[in-house]
């Protein structure tokens, strides 16, 4: 794959599900679920983040585990909180420029991987790589799960929900 800007992701994701697995047509569960993340990443580069709330389902998390020279918010739960926290966060960088790695749809998960670089909104230049689990149920979001690191080992202490080793999911 390639490095792309923000606005052209939800373009990149349908030919990364089909990219490498000839039996792609075949699997109509994954392409909705890949095409409703796509849909997601539309509403992100159009700023219309409210819309959010009406891919995801009213027990919806955010979960981000990074170290603090990420400036994420690292959890949110419920679809107006979630919507909010990704606003923020994508307010949080400017000059975005992802390069999508891999994306895998199996079931209800869809799991993508990617660099990015970009400057955040202070103006420091960054360069990171992050995973992100995007499980569904019924059709709808109901839970993101990232995690993100320098990609040149500068960050600091890991922090989020699983920083913490006594945190128990579920």
């Amino acid at each position: 794959m390639r490095q792309v800007t923000l606005a052209e992701v939800p373009e990149v994701l349908a030919p990364a599900f089909a990219e490498g697995d000839p039996d792609h047509a075949s699997k109509p569960q994954e392409r909705r679920n890949v095409d409703c993340v796509s849909e997601m990443f539309c509403a992100i580069r159009e700023g219309r983040f409210g819309d959010l709330a009406a891919f995801m389902t009213p027990d919806v998390t955010l979960e981000i585990s990074a170290p603090d020279s990420i400036p994420y918010e690292p959890f949110a739960r419920g679809p107006e909180q979630v919507a909010a926290a990704v606003a923020r966060n994508f307010a949080q960088a400017t000059e975005q420029r992802p390069e999508p790695l891999a994306l895998v749809a199996q079931g209800d998960t869809v799991m993508a991987m990617a660099r990015e670089t970009g400057r955040w909104a202070d103006g420091r230049p960054y360069h990171i790589i992050f995973s992100q689990q995007y499980t569904f149920r019924d059709g709808r979001l109901s839970l993101f799960r990232a995690v993100a690191a320098e990609a040149e080992g500068t960050g600091g202490r890991a922090r989020g929900p699983y920083a913490d080793p006594s945190h128990q999911p579920g």
